[in-house]
């Protein structure tokens, strides 16, 4: 039997005196997407920067494609873990502080790869230019990352994740902030993915319109705690979305996207 992807037992981040993060047992198998919500400060985040060592546990354990991360893991073990691991944070930089073209920003995800300040070969380029092409950047590779709109630059990171070849793929809210059209070519793109790369994915997002329709399982964090772990039908009852999104709300639900829309009619 293959070992879990991410295996975690009784993991806690302790911070300014509170558990940003308490999960007493976790695991996924490899090729599972699950999708991460929760409001404000559930430690949604935490969670995934604990499982590069980004954020260093206080206690318990945690182990990411096989390899330990505690407070105690060297940084050595670390960086051949995240060499492993692609990761899209909500952002990358303010735009005048990434004067980088797309092709240079998509670039960075090989470094790990090619070494710390090696030049990067003809087979790094070869896997850059493939990832902008499959994800429809290769038009804008020249252009500043900076010049690009919100939905491309997500793109650009996605891209900047997958040139790693990564076995784990990580995404901090990919579709904040972007409009209805941004928003699903950004949810096809992970379907995409999983389908052909068949990528264990972790999906941080707060729109039920994000989950994609490959997503078997949804994970609710509420105070750093596991509030709800199951498959999205069986998950999302109407109390679950009234107590994530408020009162008046139903759930509408369409080969295997969801959405919470309002109750018509005076309150």
């Amino acid at each position: 039997m293959n070992d879990p992807v991410i295996d975690l037992r009784r993991l806690v981040v302790h911070r300014a005196g509170r558990d940003l993060l308490a999960v007493d047992a976790m695991t996924v198998p490899a090729g599972q997407v699950v999708t991460i919500l929760g409001p404000n400060g559930s430690g949604k985040t935490t969670l995934l920067k604990c499982l590069t060592g980004l954020v260093r546990p206080t206690g318990g354990q945690a182990r990411v494609l096989g390899c330990s991360v505690t407070s105690r893991s060297s940084g050595w073990s670390l960086c051949g873990l995240r060499r492993r691991v692609g990761y899209v944070p909500q952002t990358l930089a303010a735009a005048g502080e990434t004067p980088l073209t797309v092709r240079e920003v998509t670039a960075i995800g090989r470094t790990g790869i090619a070494g710390l300040l090696r030049r990067l070969s003809s087979d790094d380029w070869r896997q850059v230019d493939f990832w902008l092409e499959s994800l429809g950047l290769a038009d804008l590779a020249d252009r500043t990352y900076s010049s690009l709109s919100g939905g491309e630059q997500r793109k650009t990171l996605i891209a900047r994740a997958m040139v790693q070849q990564p076995e784990l793929l990580l995404l901090d809210e990919p579709t904040a902030n972007l409009d209805l059209r941004w928003r699903e070519q950004i949810v096809a793109v992970l379907e995409r993915l999983h389908r052909d790369a068949r990528l264990t994915v972790l999906l941080v997002c707060h729109e039920l319109e994000v989950i994609p329709a490959c997503c078997r399982r949804l994970l609710v964090l509420r105070d750093g705690r596991v509030a709800a772990d199951g498959s999205p039908s069986e998950t999302l009852t109407p109390g679950l979305i009234e107590s994530l999104y408020g009162a008046r709300l139903r759930l509408v639900a369409d080969g295997g996207r969801y959405c919470a829309a309002p109750i018509g009619g005076p309150a």
